[in-house]
């Protein structure tokens, strides 16, 4: 829905493009989502990892968005396939709302074409590993941070 390109750092592209090349072959069920990821990387503005915007999802980012047709807050962690597990809020980068999560910043507005039909999101925040565990989130306690991922509903979407 915005019309800046994504940005995606130099390293996630690399292994991203090597997930997509060694599942084109397979019997990976949806080849439709490894196209629009191999897409989307086509599309997207590569920078080393020091020259990407603070507040853009990466993987292994954690997101927060407010869902506008629920107008209910989720929170999730853009992970590569081996990792998902959509009930502790770890999507797929290969997910539909993963593809559309990948490169975006804080404040844009994404549309995501999931199994249920079209969810609008705006990413709300953004988190990255280090700097969750060496800042917490913002109110800068990690044993609370664990505690609200665990509160805050996630909305099935396929992996």
């Amino acid at each position: 829905m915005t019309d800046r390109a994504i940005i995606v750092t130099d390293g996630d592209v690399e292994r991203l493009k090597r997930l997509v090349r060694a599942l084109r072959y397979s019997l990976f069920r949806d080849q439709r989502q490894l196209e629009l990821l191999d897409q989307t990387l086509e599309s997207a503005e590569v920078r080393p990892p020091g020259r990407v915007p603070k507040h853009v999802v990466r993987m292994n980012s954690s997101v927060r968005v407010l869902d506008f047709d629920t107008r209910k807050k989720g929170m999730y962690t853009l992970v590569f396939p081996e990792e998902a597990n959509i009930s502790r809020g770890l999507i797929s980068v290969l997910a539909p709302l993963g593809i559309a999560l990948l490169g975006h910043r804080r404040g844009d507005i994404i549309e995501a074409k999931v199994p249920g039909g079209v969810r609008k999101l705006r990413v709300e925040q953004v988190w990255h590993g280090p700097e969750i565990e060496r800042k917490g989130v913002p109110d800068g306690s990690r044993r609370r941070k664990l505690r609200s991922l665990e509160s805050i509903p996630h909305t099935a979407v396929a992996a």
